[in-house]
């Protein structure tokens, strides 16, 4: 069991994987929902963890302030007074916990410097050791107050119109025009306030890219998303650095974990065998050379034949088997007929599902 338990929307996980991989690097034991192995019953795992926390940590955003699951884990940090609250996105904390302080971690990056996360690890510290952590950021607190003035409806009311003109004007200044890539395929791009800036792509959830891609470009990002190995994402990143999936390739680098999968590979344990061939010609002036030949060819089909039996009946996949020519021992056994030997030895080789650790993203 670990000492801090995440609590999280799992939206989020492209954003939260950088606190928990930083918190592991100092020291920290650490669980998020990304730990549930396959099989276990997913309710009670989380709830064992929860359990034998030590610290809660809950990582308030736009998305998870809403969650249910997020609530309640949080809940239970709170009863039992190990709560300790972040925020990743400038937003109040729901009903029941805007009292309670949090550590403002809005658009960290990563920086183990940064002083909010030395203060943030001050007070993991603190609860983890049964203590009070230190005092963190003022409390988002709803402050009860009289009525506004009548004067302040008026102003209100003003700066509402005004609001409502610019957005009109805004949505004026939008405007779609079509534009040529170099290829000769056309695409509409999309500008003025109220478009998406340039270069802007979606996270790694799903929606269209930016810029349109390539064929070239196209093939190997799929690849990417259907191996979702870490290597195929790292490649396509080093082929297109501003590429019209950069962004989301880099959202999805961030969520990488270690999986155990079974890879086609060559057998580590190629199977050694010798092969014989006989050949036997009546004695024509070529007896000897004629006999060696189908000698030589019968050891060499032999091989084959092993090797593609081992392979198709181990469940393996493309034997590939090597035949080492020997010379023959020929032997004139009557006025007519010569028999020559060969003994020769082969070896074959195949692919086999074995299991490997791949770090896998997404």
């Amino acid at each position: 069991m670990s000492d801090i338990f995440i609590s999280y929307k799992k939206e989020d996980a492209g954003r939260v994987v950088r606190i928990v991989e930083a918190l592991r690097a100092e020291g920290f034991s650490v669980w998020w929902d990304h730990g549930i192995t396959p099989g276990a019953q997913w309710d009670q795992t989380i709830q064992q963890q929860l359990d034998a926390a030590k610290a809660v940590v809950a990582v308030w955003s736009t998305l998870s302030r809403d969650a249910p699951w997020v609530k309640e884990e949080s809940g239970v940090g709170k009863s039992r007074g190990i709560l300790v609250p972040v925020r990743i996105d400038d937003v109040e904390p729901p009903l029941g916990f805007g009292l309670i302080q949090a550590v403002d971690l809005i658009g960290w990056s990563g920086d183990v410097k940064d002083a909010r996360w030395a203060h943030f690890t001050a007070a993991l510290r603190a609860v983890l050791s049964g203590q009070r952590p230190a005092q963190l950021d003022a409390p988002l607190t709803r402050k009860a107050r009289r009525g506004p003035p009548a004067w302040a409806f008026a102003l209100g009311a003003v700066f509402v119109l005004a609001l409502v003109a610019a957005g009109v004007l805004a949505g004026l200044q939008t405007l779609s025009v079509k534009a040529t890539k170099s290829d000769g395929a056309t695409y509409e791009v999309t500008t003025g306030r109220g478009a998406p800036g340039p270069g802007t792509a979606p996270s790694a959830s799903g929606g269209a890219p930016a810029t349109a891609a390539d064929a070239t470009e196209q093939k190997l990002w799929d690849q990417a998303m259907a191996s979702k190995k870490k290597s195929d994402f790292q490649s396509y990143l080093l082929a297109y650095p501003n590429g019209a999936y950069t962004a989301r390739a880099r959202d999805v680098l961030l969520t990488c974990r270690m999986e155990t999968r079974e890879t086609w590979k060559e057998s580590p344990f190629p199977s050694n065998q010798a092969v014989r061939g006989v050949g036997s010609v009546p004695d024509d002036g070529k007896t000897k050379e004629q006999a060696c030949a189908a000698a030589k060819s019968m050891a060499r089909k032999q091989a084959e034949r092993n090797c593609t039996a081992i392979a198709t009946g181990g469940g393996y996949r493309n034997p590939q088997w090597t035949y080492d020519d020997r010379d023959c021992s020929c032997d004139q056994t009557s006025p007519v007929v010569t028999v020559c030997i060969v003994d020769a030895p082969a070896t074959c080789s195949w692919e086999a599902k074995i299991p490997e650790q791949v770090e896998i993203c997404g």
